[in-house]
């Protein structure tokens, strides 16, 4: 996200520190001073812009640190993962129950959509949390590490 939010600004500020630097040739001798006045900058980057792409970065990195770093487990752990089926992409809490049975163990009742359960289990498996579902019929039993 950052990289597709900031990809710009991040070129432009490259630009930038191009435009404001000089190498000295040789040794001894000092850096070349440039000025750089506020419309300049303004002429660059645009402000505005860049400061709601940021502020958007900082949300979207706010989100996943309270989804992924919470010290509790909670079933709503699992709510933000895709599970690609045949039909279309659906949220996991979309095609199956999810409850927690203890804190170190969520279960997911797929009887709903049993056909979906191998996606699911891979759609977790894959989501980056470092979990490793295992499969029983249409309940998938997420193990949650320390």
């Amino acid at each position: 996200l950052l990289l597709d939010g900031c990809g710009q600004c991040v070129h432009q500020m490259l630009l930038t520190r191009q435009l404001a630097t000089k190498k000295a040739k040789g040794k001894g001798q000092t850096q070349a001073r440039v000025n750089i006045s506020a419309a300049l900058v303004e002429d660059i980057i645009n402000l505005e812009e860049t400061s709601e792409d940021m502020q958007a970065v900082v949300e979207a990195l706010k989100e996943d640190f309270s989804r992924n770093l919470s010290v509790r487990t909670s079933p709503g752990a699992l709510d933000h993962i895709i599970v690609v089926t045949k039909d279309g992409k659906f949220p996991l809490n979309q095609l199956g129950q999810i409850s927690q049975k203890s804190p170190q163990l969520i279960i997911v009742n797929m009887s709903n959509f049993p056909e979906s359960t191998a996606a699911a289990t891979n759609a977790i498996r894959e989501s980056g949390m470092n979990l490793n579902p295992e499969v029983d019929g249409t309940i998938i039993r997420v193990p949650i590490p320390k």
